[in-house]
């Protein structure tokens, strides 16, 4: 049973960290975009990787919006 545990613990701790996902569509091309939904910052656990993934998130919301894209939801 503790075999087991230990696994799934560690699963839900990274999910934990997750961000929102956030979609974008560019309205001349018609291309979708999605940025966030990642837990890629989670390996440094935490608030900490929370905080990194988010900044992750938040470049690639501005990139796209750079190009063009605009948010959907």
């Amino acid at each position: 049973m503790k075999i087991t545990f230990i696994p799934l613990f560690c699963v839900l701790g990274l999910a934990g960290c997750a961000t929102p996902t956030v979609m974008l569509k560019n309205k001349t091309t018609g291309q979708i975009a999605r940025c966030g939904g990642g837990a890629a910052g989670s390996m440094a656990g935490g608030l900490i990787g929370y905080k990194i993934e988010k900044a992750h998130d938040e470049n690639c919301i501005r990139d796209f919006e750079a190009k063009g894209f605009e948010r959907t939801q």
